[in-house]
């Protein structure tokens, strides 16, 4: 591919651009952090390493690759699953070929029988999420066109895409489903077959009599793709859609074949040791972890919806106890409880100082912080447990 290919495909990109929301980074809750997903996985070193990052629009190319690797959903566009799922939904049979913006030659594909669609940029973007909703729609056959990516600018976006596919196989495997999902490499004899645009699916004539049959299923793609449900809730929006999913697929039928490895998906435990004080569901930037107090203020319940748990370790550098201890890897029942998991519970107290509600413990009239200042009455310390999260 010469510059002038390049240009002329970069034009035809959808223009819509990536937008960083730093105040939802992990850096900007956690400067312990280590997460470096984003500038990592940026072909056009438009992300900048920081704490938090820097984007730089007028660098980037919106390949959108930074979307789905983000843990807390920071960087954010135009929807691009609704406009897949809605274009989905319109095929009738149950295989589709996916084939990126830029790839030079769509009109063809390895199946007469097999429509392609086509996403306005990189397949990189999609995420594990998509795939097991694409599954959820009706999708037996996934091909997944990565013949083009050797001549492509972002051509070091294809082990992602790649990886993306083998963590989505991983995790339907469970449900036997889709009976095929693969990357496509190489064409033996191209053929022509049906090609339609993601953003700008056609309405046929043959549409309008199965018009009953088309709402239903676009009804079901709006409730695959649920978008962040709580303005507190700063999470990955492929996570919400891989449990959206996970919801219409039901149980699999061998939850020991689910592999949840390259995921991010955690669970906690929490010790005895738990005061109850609200810092850690505070701090949870994806609103898994919930503390739960009755109207008299007479007992308390820590609890955690393991799926929205993505294992960033907030909880623990703010447990001033270190009641919290992280599981990185779960099995599918653990992190995909029928229930929202209760991790302590317990009946309150008062701090005689401050007036803090705290866990009541025989003998004990002091939360952990009066109690350390009342140890150490020179020291405006905190107590050692507790590590600072912002600058």
């Amino acid at each position: 591919m010469n510059l002038f290919d390049a240009a002329e495909r970069f034009a035809s990109i959808d223009p819509a651009q990536v937008h960083l929301d730093s105040g939802c980074c992990l850096y900007s809750r956690d400067q312990n952090s280590n997460c470096s997903n984003c500038f990592d996985i940026c072909p056009e070193g438009a992300i900048q390493p920081g704490k938090p990052p820097v984007l730089n629009p007028e660098v980037c190319k919106s390949c959108m690759a930074c979307l789905p690797v983000c843990p807390v959903g920071a960087y954010q566009a135009e929807d691009r699953a609704s406009n897949l799922y809605t274009c989905v939904s319109r095929i009738e049979g149950t295989s589709v070929e996916l084939i990126c913006g830029l790839h030079p030659l769509p009109q063809t594909g390895a199946d007469a029988a097999t429509t392609a669609v086509q996403i306005q940029t990189c397949l990189a973007s999609l995420g594990v999420g998509i795939y097991a909703g694409l599954t959820a729609l009706g999708l037996e056959h996934i091909l997944v066109r990565t013949d083009a990516c050797a001549q492509c600018p972002w051509q070091s976006l294809k082990p992602a895409i790649q990886k993306q596919v083998e963590k989505a196989q991983g995790f339907l495997a469970g449900w036997e489903k889709p009976k095929e999902i693969r990357c496509v490499d190489h064409l033996d004899q191209p053929v022509e077959r049906p090609l339609l645009q993601a953003k700008t699916p056609p309405m046929t004539r043959r549409d309008l009599f199965r018009m009953a049959a088309l709402q239903t299923k676009a009804a079901l793609a709006r409730e695959l793709n649920p978008g962040v449900m709580d303005e507190k809730q700063h999470i990955n929006p492929d996570r919400l859609r891989l449990t959206a999913a996970v919801s219409r697929l039901g149980d699999p039928e061998s939850a020991d074949r689910t592999a949840l490895e390259g995921l991010e998906f955690a669970t906690l435990t929490v010790a005895d040791t738990c005061t109850a004080c609200g810092a850690c569901a505070r701090a949870c930037p994806s609103n898994a972890l919930r503390l739960y107090v009755n109207e008299s203020e007479t007992r308390f319940a820590l609890a955690l919806e393991p799926r929205l748990c993505m294992g960033c370790e907030v909880c623990v550098q703010v447990c001033a106890p270190a009641a919290i201890t992280v599981n990185q890897e779960p099995v599918y029942q653990e992190a995909f409880p029928s229930n929202v998991v209760a991790l302590q519970s317990g009946e309150l107290s008062k701090c005689q100082r401050c007036g803090t509600r705290m866990v009541k413990r025989s003998g004990v009239t002091l939360c952990p912080m009066c109690e350390f200042r009342r140890k150490n009455p020179f020291k405006q310390a905190a107590p050692p447990g507790i590590k600072p999260l912002h600058r």
